[in-house]
């Protein structure tokens, strides 16, 4: 069969929890490899916690992080690194002009710059292996960001979202999700998506459209779907994402991707 290549997201996809995985998905992941299929991780997870899931799939090809802001290649000095990055003025004035912030963190790489280290903000920065700065952001940061994530007021929502859409319409972008008593924010450059850093990937390789697969779950995974030739949304995805699938399989605790994937090879 010829290569084909294969983007998964990690959290709600690949991963049963965030250390948890399915070790006959994993192994089946690892014979595509070794067939010559290209497996690429795409997900909004920093480098620091995806690098380990890359090793025990013993990849060599490029990772996809930050949703696509950063995308290199840890075994491959000579593919061309993505880094994109927001403005930090830009940050800081939405920061210091919207009301209803409770909190707020971003990153540059592995380096985290947080306003305030609360337990309700910890589970979001995977501390492991980051570089943890503590205090008010617009005073710490030190450069521009690759993107940031917003803990926003119920009731403040719309007003913040209206104040970056209309101040950055070309520079930023938004979309939200909403957790037990807020509503978190992600903030990031319009360049950044999985679907620009999987079509970067697929033409240093040479992979036609029709051969990339690509399987998620979550609306950050909408324009690697969008992209793809065989986009596959799991059964638990974001109801956003379902019109842009071509198949629809089993949730990510049910091996739907090891179920799709011996399915669409014929083994």
């Amino acid at each position: 069969m010829e290569q084909h290549l294969i983007a998964l997201d990690l959290d709600g996809t690949l991963m049963i929890s965030f250390n948890d995985y399915d070790p006959e998905t994993f192994a089946y992941v690892k014979h595509l490899k070794s067939q010559g299929h290209l497996i690429v991780l795409a997900t909004g997870r920093p480098y620091r916690s995806t690098k380990f899931v890359y090793d025990l799939l013993g990849l060599d090809t490029p990772m996809l992080n930050y949703n696509g802001a950063i995308v290199t290649n840890p075994n491959d000095p000579e593919f061309p690194k993505v880094d994109i990055r927001i403005k930090k003025e830009s940050l800081c004035d939405i920061l210091f002009n919207t009301e209803g912030v409770i909190n707020a963190f971003c990153e540059i790489g592995d380096d985290i710059y947080v306003n305030d280290l609360t337990e309700k903000v910890k589970p979001y920065l995977h501390l492991d292996g980051g570089n943890l700065v503590e205090g008010k952001m617009c005073d710490t940061l030190n450069g521009d960001p690759n993107g940031a994530l917003v803990f926003v007021e119920y009731d403040k929502i719309d007003a913040f979202e209206k104040y970056v859409t209309s101040n950055y319409p070309d520079q930023l972008s938004v979309r939200h999700w909403p957790i037990e008593d807020c509503v978190i924010v992600e903030v990031y450059n319009p360049h950044t998506t999985k679907g620009n850093g999987l079509h970067h990937i697929a033409q240093y390789y040479c992979i036609p459209n029709e051969r990339i697969i690509a399987i998620g779950d979550g609306h950050n995974d909408i324009e690697m779907l969008d992209y793809a030739g065989i986009a596959v949304a799991m059964k638990n995805a974001n109801d956003a994402l379902f019109p842009f699938a071509d198949f629809i399989t089993a949730s990510n605790k049910e091996q739907g991707v090891l179920m799709f994937l011996k399915s669409f090879f014929d083994e």
